[in-house]
């Protein structure tokens, strides 16, 4: 696929993914030609065969048949429904084929784009909404195009057949066709850009749904849920509303294509009965016309159906032809060995200035790397540091200048972590099988490891869940990705952008030595190592120190011990022998370990038949009032389009005199058939859709953002999103029709059924004994395919985890030089999620084949009761009994398609019903009490003896825990990573629960309040991680609860220094009208993406502007301020930003801040009056008071 696409990419035309497509799968697209064929020469020779063995029971068939005529009439039947059953069965096994292979083909090559293109865009959403709703609509294109022609040609020959019975009236069903069609043109000129539209709205929410499910723990802690959850549902409400116009066209569409196929035969008929000059009708003239028209109507109808479904399939193509057609990121590097073998790369005077900025992000920078050297860049908060780290990667190409490098694969560390859906073990070694365990040892000793996977259950096979949630900060930059990943590598090149600002100074100090001092790792290895880091302690190590300042290399300096040069050099790290930080007994963490993803399959397997639960979850999600109107219309439909045959019955029975009269009949009770099916779609579009995606989406989201966070540590993020995806979709868009055609053949059978017993009732005894049948074929079926059905839903959510990784850690993945690799990975995925897949469209055609022999069966068998009883029945009769009989078997079968089809598509309910029965809720585990609306008034915190365990099975991660803060008191709390900072955090805001002991603020004990609650009204959280959603806007972002007004947020972002940040990356700084006035509440209602990504250092200061414009909005109430290392990120200038808001903005407040750099915040303390608490495995050792030597 991926050649196919690279020959027809350049060409400018919307029609080049198709085109690609049938290339690829030329093979696969001819192959069901042959059988479809068969199928419509059997297919037409239905009404030939009647109208032969109605002639045979009128005794005129001798001419036709000769000698032997009834032995002849039954070998017919035999061919002629035996050849249907295995034309269909082959046709459908090669249409199988040719979906899986689409579907195969157009995620390979999404996600083969997806490694290409630039983070930024990477990194957005847009690929897993293409991988699930558009790819849904694309995969049965081929089957559109097979059907499309072959419905042609039966027009055709179905007219061609027409004209013989009918004369010239054979041409009007045409005419009618020509009407109809302008409705095609209308649905062709409005639909498709309704089609996009809704795709764009669905993708929106995904995009929205995916950032809150990766930041989950960040948005937890800052007490966000209910104003995300309101966003979200803000954004389905948009998509359903959007959907809606769409829906509109396709049931006006389906009105007019369903009057062609049940208006057209009335007034062909009655056109034909009005020239027929007050003759008698006769029957086989009648029926097997009746047959003949239904073969050019239905056709034609499928026509008109298949139309906005190829429209709204080309609107999908587009879609995923736009995102493939993106332009790749340029790797302008230059590549070159000629040169010294000293100089790994060169960069000589580059300037970057992206296209939406005046000002140049660098300008003019030049700079060495040499073997073996370490250079370390520094400067504020948004100088360059990181984007000059992007251009020596190739992800970032210079404005001017040029950037060379020895070799383009680059071990990469990037400040915010990229942990993969791995074992620690596989991501520390990039999942090579042959694994150099003595190097591996090296490693993780080297990076301070041993003893964090000591704290594990699995040691290094504790299986990393959701970009590492169960893991602190600082682990997550150590084990799986900043450093042992690097290091393991054994690269020439290293590239780290702040790995040590979440660790403390022990196991700092202990990576430095191990890997960066004149005795580590890298001086050894000879490594050239590019290290942005603010810490001055560092600087001694180094090489060479940059200053970046004003986009500019500001300062180059080689440091000494005793130089201090512009006071960049501060101390040396002390010259002592090697030691391991300090080995305790921490406790175990209840980490995951590797495990199957499709864990939740296996558990439905043991479903073996439906559960009545499922289906009255639906319904009630439906609502009663659609349900019963849903059942009306197809049980209108039902008796029109089943006792019309009946009274053409009577017609051809009565005199002359009567026949206008039937006729008439005739015509209404088609009517009330077409208005019934048209209501049938307008109720499955508008009321049933719209009603159960609205609710069980909004069921759906309201259970996940109240699942407490241990759920998220041990479910699969793919696995989730597949709900709000896969599941979500099957709602909107297969299971309405899919229980409207439940509902329609359960009426048509029990409409046919009566008027058979009436016409013949011996005939009658087929249905029982092929219901019989059908039942031990269903409970054979639905055995498997229920379980088909789990396992290929479950499946797909290896695909989206896939998509996941690669969009989160595309640079560092680019760097390592892993496309290759997880492109194959993506295969692997892919292969085992077709598996289930192709295997359920396999048990379906061989259900439609068995469904088709039985129908042959039967058939055979009525003709042969015709032979053997020839002069007990009339032409007439038999023309409505081979019909009716036929048709009633048919329904027969097909109610069981349709309910095997609604039972597997029921397999997103019992997914959807299985989040509300299994995952627990915050509001369950916590209290229900509300406390007074002036709480919290002071902000005094008391911790009370208190004990936390991640679980029951592992000993507590807090132990004895108690600690007084009193109102306005400032207290940081510090420790090695693993001493229980976190879980201390985490247990204040009730994200664990304690086991033990209490928590109090303003002598409220917080476990008896909701914990929503608490963290919305009790804390003001600034979690480690930095959070948004990039599709809401700017003004969202900062105030989600829309609280504060446009001067409120302007002044936040000044406060912290961003609004400069953000006024000069807006696309509109670039408009003339823009620079000379900038309309402030403009820009605020832009979506984050809007502006170019902000550093973790900005993403600080924003969490921080969030934080003031929360104080603001909560006053005159004084909730506890929680600070998770908030100036991690933070160079010593900006850090001043923190301490000046200490001292002033968030004066008054109680605050808790955990730190592992302490030296920047004590400028904010007050001596006697404020403290640090020590922590070390699980216990508070000491809370002394700041002295004024501190």
């Amino acid at each position: 696929m991926l050649e196919s696409w690279a020959t027809e990419s350049h060409v400018n035309t919307r029609w080049k993914l198709p085109y690609a497509l049938a290339k690829c799968l030329k093979g696969a697209l001819l192959s069901p030609i042959l059988p479809r064929l068969f199928l419509i020469l059997f297919t037409y020779l239905q009404p030939v065969f009647i109208g032969v063995a109605i002639k045979f029971v009128n005794g005129t068939s001798d001419n036709i048949l000769g000698g032997n005529s009834g032995l002849r009439l039954l070998l017919f039947a035999t061919i002629l429904y035996m050849g249907i059953a295995v034309s269909a069965a082959i046709y459908q096994s090669q249409i199988n084929r040719l979906r899986v292979m689409v579907r195969g083909a157009l995620i390979g090559l999404i996600h083969h784009q997806s490694l290409h293109l630039t983070h930024d865009k990477s990194q957005s959403s847009s690929a897993l909404t293409l991988i699930t709703s558009d790819i849904d609509s694309i995969e049965s294109v081929g089957e559109t195009f097979h059907e499309t022609w072959a419905r042609l040609v039966e027009v055709v020959t179905g007219t061609a057949l027409l004209a013989s019975h009918i004369r010239w009236f054979s041409l009007l069903p045409l005419v009618i066709i020509f009407g109809c069609s302008r409705m095609s043109a209308y649905v062709a000129k409005h639909l498709e850009n309704r089609q996009k539209d809704w795709n764009e709205a669905t993708q929106s929410r995904i995009a929205a749904t995916t950032s809150t499910l990766e930041g989950i723990k960040s948005l937890k802690i800052m007490g966000m849920e209910d104003a995300v959850q309101s966003q979200i549902l803000h954004l389905r409400s948009i998509e359903i509303q959007t959907s809606k116009r769409s829906r509109w066209i396709i049931a006006a569409y389906n009105a007019s294509a369903n009057a062609l196929g049940i208006l057209a035969p009335v007034l062909t008929l009655i056109l034909f009965a009005m020239s027929s000059k007050g003759d008698r009708l006769q029957a086989d003239q009648i029926f097997t016309s009746l047959a003949l028209l239904a073969m050019v109507t239905h056709p034609a109808n499928m026509v008109m159906t298949l139309i906005p479904r190829a429209i709204s399939v080309m609107s999908n193509f587009d879609r995923i032809q736009n995102y493939i057609s993106q332009p790749s990121i340029q790797d302008k590097r230059e590549y070159s060995t000629n040169g010294s073998i000293q100089r790994l790369a060169t960069v000589q005077e580059v300037t970057i200035q992206p296209v939406s900025m005046a000002n140049p992000i660098l300008l003019d920078v030049s700079q060495p790397l040499d073997r073996g050297e370490i250079l370390i860049c520094a400067g504020a908060v948004g100088s360059g540091k990181t984007t000059l780290a992007m251009a020596i990667l190739g992800e970032v190409s210079p404005t001017k200048g040029s950037i060379s490098v020895s070799s383009k694969e680059i071990a990469y560390c990037a400040q915010a972590p990229w942990l993969p859906s791995v074992t620690i073990r596989e991501a520390i070694s990039g999942r090579l099988v042959d694994l150099d365990i003595e190097w591996y040892n090296t490693v993780i000793e080297a990076c301070g490891l041993v003893a964090d996977f000591d704290s594990f259950v699995g040691g290094d096979m504790a299986l990393i869940e959701n970009n590492g949630m169960n893991l602190s900060g600082g682990q997550k930059q150590q084990a799986p990705k900043a450093l042992a990943r690097a290091v393991y590598s054994k690269y020439k090149m290293l590239v780290l952008d702040d790995p040590f600002s979440a660790l403390d100074p022990a196991v700092t100090n202990h990576i430095v030595q191990r890997l960066l001092s004149p005795r580590g790792l890298f001086r050894k290895m000879g490594t050239t190592v590019f290290l942005i880091s603010n810490s001055k302690e560092l600087f001694p190590i180094a090489n060479r120190v940059l200053l970046l300042q004003n986009s500019s290399l500001h300062l180059q300096v080689q440091p000494h011990p005793q130089d201090t040069k512009a006071s960049v050099v501060v101390s040396a790290l002390p010259d002592k022998p090697f030691s391991s930080p300090p080995r305790h007994d921490t406790p175990k963490i209840a980490a995951p370990i590797r495990k199957l993803h499709l864990n939740d399959a296996v558990d439905e397997i043991s479903r073996r038949t439906g559960d009545l639960a499922i289906y009255g979850y639906y319904i009630n999600a439906i609502g009663r009032v659609n349900a019963f109107l849903l059942i009306a219309c197809t049980a209108g439909f039902a008796f029109g389009s089943t006792f019309s045959q009946y009274v053409l019955k009577w017609a051809t029975e009565s005199a002359p005199e009567s026949l206008a009269f039937y006729l008439s009949l005739y015509a209404a009770v088609s009517s009330i058939a077409w208005a019934a099916t048209s209501g049938t779609t307008w109720c499955a579009q508008m009321k049933v859709a719209v009603k159960s995606g609205d609710v069980l989406h909004a069921d759906l989201l309201d259970r996940i953002l109240k699942a407490p966070l241990s759920y998220f540590t041990e479910t699969d993020l793919g696995a989730t999103l597949n709900r709000f995806g896969q599941d979500i979709n099957v709602v909107d868009k297969q299971l309405p029709p899919t229980l409207a055609n439940f509902y329609t053949q359960i009426f048509k059978m029990a409409m046919q059924l009566i008027l058979l017993l009436k016409i013949r009732p011996v005939m009658a005894v087929t249905v029982p004994v092929c219901a019989v049948c059908v039942y031990f074929i269903q409970q054979i079926y639905l055995r498997t395919s229920r379980q088909l059905r789990f396992l290929e839903l479950e499946s797909r959510s290896l695909v989206f985890t896939n998509f996941l990784d690669t969009a989160s850690g595309i640079v560092t993945i680019r760097a390592f030089g892993w496309k290759d690799k997880f492109e194959n990975e993506n295969v692997k995925s892919l292969d085992l999620s077709q598996k289930p897949f192709y295997i359920l469209l396999c048990l379906q055609c061989w259900l439609k084949m068995i469904m088709d022999c039985i129908i042959a069966i039967f058939a055979v068998i009525l003709i042969a009761f015709t032979v053997l009883y020839r002069n007990t029945t009339t032409g007439a009769d038999l023309g409505v009994a081979l019909n009716l009989l036929i048709v009633a078997n048919t329904t027969l079968l097909r109610l069981v398609q349709s309910w095997t089809s609604l039972e597997t598509s029921l397999g997103s309910i019992a997914r959807l019903k299985s989040v509300q029965d299994c995952v627990p809720s915050e509001d369950d585990i916590g209290g229900t009490l509300d406390p007074e609306l002036q709480w919290p008034s002071s902000g005094n915190l008391l911790v009370n003896d208190v004990s936390v365990a991640y679980s029951e099975s592992v000993a507590p991660s807090l132990s004895n825990l108690s600690l007084t803060v009193n109102p306005g008191q400032n207290i940081i709390v510090v420790g090695r990573t693993g001493s229980g900072k976190s879980t201390f955090m985490l247990s204040l805001l009730q994200l664990l629960r304690p086991g033990k002991g209490s928590i109090l603020i303003d002598d409220v004990n917080i476990g008896h309040l909701s914990p929503r609650t608490v963290r919305k009204r009790g804390f003001i959280a600034v979690p480690q991680d930095g959070f948004s959603i990039p599709t809401a806007s700017l003004r969202f972002n900062l105030d989600p609860y829309h609280t504060s007004s446009d001067q409120d947020i302007l002044w936040s972002l000044q406060r912290t220094g961003l609004w400069d940040k953000i006024h000069a990356t807006t696309s509109l700084s670039a408009t003339k009208e823009a620079n000379m006035n900038i309309d402030v509440r403009s820009l605020l209602d832009l979506p984050m993406s809007s502006f170019l990504p902000f550093s973790s250092g900005q993403l600080q200061l924003f969490a921080l502007s969030r934080t003031l414009l929360r104080i603001r909005s909560t006053a005159p109430h004084k909730p506890v301020i929680i600070l998770d290392e908030a100036s991690s990120s933070l160079d010593s200038e900006t850090e001043s930003i923190l301490t000046d808001m200490l001292r002033h903005d968030l004066q008054g407040h109680t605050i808790v801040m955990i730190a592992h750099r302490v030296a920047g915040l004590t400028g904010a303390m007050r001596p006697g009056v404020d403290a640090i608490a020590t922590m070390q495995d699980g216990k508070l050792l000491t809370v002394p008071l700041m002295e004024k030597s501190v």
